[in-house]
């Protein structure tokens, strides 16, 4: 007969949990202060279950042991057994023997011969852990004593031995690492690269963080034949609505190097800052205002300030830009304050650089007039443009349009008439030609499209298409000059058409936009634009856009896109082509695919490649082999770094095999050996 004992007490244990529990068994006795429980011995409490052969509790020292198939469940996710297991009901403090413990959440699993538990730690002997199969995992790290620190939940091993089956690949008098998801102080993972040039490589962060709303990291780096330096970031939430970033650092060349190199620095340094605000003076405001502050400055002495830390190579280009965007705002009105900050790491010296600061601007947004026919706006800016070397200006536009919009034939017509007028002054400085210019003047543009669709017996089809006539009014005086961005007016006729087709399933197929404009003052076509998407399915797209330009004859810009995304296989395709008087000619192809042969093997591979001059500015090959508990990856990659040199912009061309292994959840290393090296003038 099942008999029942409850207990109205504290069950602490190794989880430092603290309820009431009932204990039932098949056989129960008590003799004095001992009860003793066999057969079937059942343990419950709100968060756990714990099952034991036999269960002895001593009510005058509050201690329960349990013997035999120990186990205990605590939610869904964790769950722990062992042979023996001591438990003071009064406190937290516990042993256990041949322990075993798994959390699903974590997917790690740890064993050990005999382990102890009370208020401050978890300590073990003999033990092992894990996050693959229990049965032959793939690795594990064996360890002879080690402890779990519960205020901190940092996890300290001794003599701690890497397995890979049951090899021995690695070992470490102490191992630690934090168990906890909270960010801690301490080192992370060093990065170990050999370089032919460079010699090794090693970079070591340190992280720091004693509050919540702030940490602070260092990378130091030492290359052992070019030099040393150290890079930094430090990241900060200063209100609920804003946050920050801070990075800087300097490296420092060697003589020899930096002789051998031909460099323009022997030091490399920089200082970037970013920071996000929407609530500066909104909170003295009504709630119907929007604000944003947006800060993204660099400064840095060359190109080399990049290289020599983790860079998007993709991406990097000679014109470092530097931003500051505010802008406040309502439901009528728009006001804006901007500075751009350029630095050409192409350039020995940028006094002649041309930066934009300060720049206002206000807008009115569009609102009716006498009648909801009749709407207006207003457009006002202010740009200040300087250089330390050369001429520069100050330059004031303003720009107020009024339209008047109906419709005919049941709306199936619509007719907008817009008046504009617009006017900018320039003050010149330092310019020995010119001192001020003007120019006023305004426009009539007529406009008039529909919008159309129709269902099909296979597909349903959309179109808005319309006609655009401009037509530049009375002109007062003129601006000439290289940098202001001056639009030229003249008399022109547009047509525009934008259509989507969809199949029976609503699903859509095609998109498709073009526009073109005729000059009708010089008698010919000024530019078309023409915009193509085709969804092939789900998992394939193509999409085309062109841009002719009938004033020089050629296209201006073509990119070409194709994405094909399988059950196995991901591919992108794209060609970038860009022609203009400002940058010339640029050509690039990018591609990037990623095959799962299988569940663990995975093929990748990319190349950008600059097709204009020739040659790929990266490209790699590889594959990944993944488990459930760890896995690798080897790849092939050649890249080109930009260098400033006394002579100007060199590229050096690094090659080189990466192999980069991670254990699941303890991290991983990633090893780079540059293979060759070669240098090229830009």
């Amino acid at each position: 007969m099942l008999r029942k004992i409850l207990f109205s007490i504290c069950f602490l244990n190794t989880f430092s949990y603290c309820a009431q529990v009932d204990i039932y068994a098949l056989d129960v006795q008590k003799k004095g202060d001992i009860i003793e429980a066999n057969s079937d011995v059942l343990v419950f409490s709100d968060l756990y279950f714990i099952s034991a052969n036999k269960a002895i509790y001593n009510e005058k020292t509050s201690e329960i042991e349990l013997f035999g198939d120990v186990n205990i469940l605590k939610g869904a996710n964790e769950r722990s057994s062992s042979s023996y297991a001591k438990i003071k009901l009064n406190s937290n403090e516990a042993s256990f023997e041949d322990f075993f413990f798994s959390n699903n959440n974590l997917e790690i699993w740890f064993k050990s011969q005999s382990s102890h538990s009370n208020d401050d730690k978890f300590s073990s002997k003999i033990s092992s852990v894990s996050s693959c199969n229990v049965e032959n995992p793939d690795w594990e790290i064996r360890f002879s004593d080690g402890y779990i620190n519960k205020q901190t939940n940092f996890v300290h091993l001794y003599n701690a031995r890497l397995y890979v089956k049951e090899v021995p690949v690695f070992y470490l008098p102490y191992f630690g690492f934090s168990a906890d998801t909270k960010r801690k102080t301490g080192l992370l993972l060093p990065t170990f690269v050999v370089k032919q040039s460079e010699g090794v490589v090693y970079k070591q962060p340190i992280y720091f963080t004693y509050y919540d709303n702030w940490d602070f990291q260092i990378d130091p780096q030492i290359r052992t034949n070019r030099g040393f330096g150290a890079y930094s970031t430090f990241r900060f939430i200063d209100t609920p609505y804003s946050e920050g970033e801070l990075n800087f650092g300097a490296f420092r060349e060697k003589s020899s190097y930096y002789e051998k190199e031909n460099l323009k620095n022997k030091t490399h340094y920089g200082v970037e800052f970013r920071y996000l605000s929407e609530n500066i003076f909104k909170r003295y405001l009504s709630d119907n205002y929007q604000e944003g502050l947006w800060v993204d400055a660099n400064y840095l002495n060359d190109i080399d300030y990049f290289n020599l830390m983790s860079y998007n190579y993709e991406n990097l280009t000679s014109l470092v830009t530097s931003k500051i965007n505010y802008f406040l705002a309502d439901e009528n009105n728009y006001y804006g304050a901007y500075a751009r900050y350029y630095i050409d790491t192409s350039k020995l010296s940028n006094k002649s650089t041309l930066q934009e600061f300060p720049s206002f601007q206000y807008h009115r947004f569009l609102n009716s007039l006498f009648t909801d026919k009749l709407r207006y706006s207003f457009d006002a800016n202010f740009n200040n443009y300087y250089r330390s070397l050369g001429s520069y200006s100050n330059q004031i536009n303003m720009n107020l349009p009024i339209s008047y919009h109906t419709s005919f034939f049941d709306d199936f017509i619509q007719f907008t008439f817009t008046e504009s007028l617009s006017a900018s002054f320039v003050d010149y400085i330092k310019d020995p030609l010119k001192d001020q210019e003007h120019m006023i003047l305004n426009s009539h543009n007529l406009a008039i499209y529909t919008d159309l669709s129709k269902a099909y017996n296979n597909f349903y089809h959309t179109i808005n298409f319309g006609f655009n006539y401009f037509l530049p009014g009375a002109k007062s005086g003129s601006i000439n000059s290289d940098y202001l961005d001056i639009e030229d007016w003249q008399r022109s006729f547009g047509v525009n058409l934008v259509q989507y087709f969809y199949n029976n399933l609503g699903e859509k197929k095609i998109k498709h936009r073009f526009n073109t404009i005729y000059n009708d003052k010089l008698n010919k076509f000024q530019s078309s634009e023409n915009s193509i998407t085709y969804y092939y399915n789900d998992i394939i797209s193509f999409n085309n856009d062109i841009k002719y330009s009938y004033m020089q004859n050629r296209f201006s810009k073509i990119i070409t896109q194709a994405n094909v995304e399988l059950e196995k296989m991901n591919f992108l395709f794209t060609h970038a082509y860009e022609n203009n008087d400002d940058i010339g000619k640029n050509s690039f192809i990018s591609t990037k695919v990623n095959y799962n042969i299988n569940k663990n093997y995975n093929l990748f591979g990319g190349i950008w490649f600059d097709v204009a001059r020739a040659h790929p500015n990266m490209w790699e090959v590889g594959y990944t082999y993944q488990r459930k508990c760890w896995n690798y990856s080897l790849m092939y990659r050649e890249r080109i770094d930009p260098q400033l040199t006394s002579a100007g912009i060199n590229a050096k061309m690094q090659s080189g095999f990466y192999f980069v292994f991670n254990f699941y959840p303890l991290g991983g290393v990633k090893y780079d050996f540059s293979l060759e090296e070669s240098e090229n003038r830009i």
